[in-house]
């Protein structure tokens, strides 16, 4: 009886074992595949997001030059509700870009478009 139980704990254990190392690849290929950079239009959902520096220019185009609406701050939020590749952009810490999300600052309700390269995740 002892040795029985024994080895059915011994089965138990290896086939828990067997399905935790079954897990790992899968895990890891998952992770391997997740996009990075933003996530095209089409499949973008709601995003919080951030205003990398004080004075970031909400444009009412994804492009410099068009109407500013408004500005953002660190720690007003940017939800964007969509992002698109347009107009090259050159941010002032160096980074370009030709990624622009639409949104809106939660801080002050402002909507239009910012360069990816001026915010954080």
């Amino acid at each position: 009886m002892r040795l029985a139980l024994n080895v059915r704990r011994f089965a138990v254990a290896a086939a828990a074992v067997t399905a935790t190392a079954g897990l790992l690849p899968i895990t890891a290929t998952a992770a391997q595949a997740a996009p990075a950079g933003p996530v095209p239009a089409s499949a973008h959902a709601a995003q919080r997001l951030d205003f990398r520096a004080p004075g970031i220019i909400i444009w009412s185009e994804p492009r410099k030059g068009s109407v500013r609406r408004g500005l953002g701050y660190p720690g007003q939020g940017f939800e964007s509700d969509k992002v698109e590749k347009h107009a090259y952009y050159m941010c002032d810490n160096g980074l370009d870009t030709e990624w622009w999300y639409h949104g809106r600052n939660v801080g002050t309700g402002v909507t239009g478009w910012v360069p990816a390269c001026n915010l954080t995740y």
